[in-house]
């Protein structure tokens, strides 16, 4: 099994565990998206706060409320603090819809 196989697993045994809550924010439902002016919700282009940067073509369907705060199932994942998973750069790559 290679890294990203154990990494997925492991966020999905996390998710079994804990339950899912709405935006502590904008109060959207897991699965849906964030409400206008959601202070949580992340930029599908540049992996930010989109409240912050307004980015064009944001996509709103890609950054949906998980039922999680953007990192935490990841950062629990990789064995590392969210800190640690912002500081080192990962949110670019989770966070960051392709082209």
């Amino acid at each position: 099994m290679d890294d990203i196989d154990k990494i997925i697993k492991r966020i999905l045994n996390e998710i079994i565990r804990v339950p899912m809550t709405d935006c502590p924010d904008c109060g959207a439902k897991p699965g849906t998206i964030h409400f206008d002016r959601c202070d949580v919700e992340i930029c599908s282009v540049c992996g930010d706060q989109y409240l912050s940067c307004g980015c064009p073509g944001h996509s709103k369907a890609f950054a949906l409320w998980t039922g999680f705060w953007p990192g935490r199932l990841e950062a629990h994942a990789m064995g590392i603090t969210m800190k640690e998973f912002y500081e080192q750069g990962h949110y670019k790559t989770l966070f960051i819809k392709p082209d």
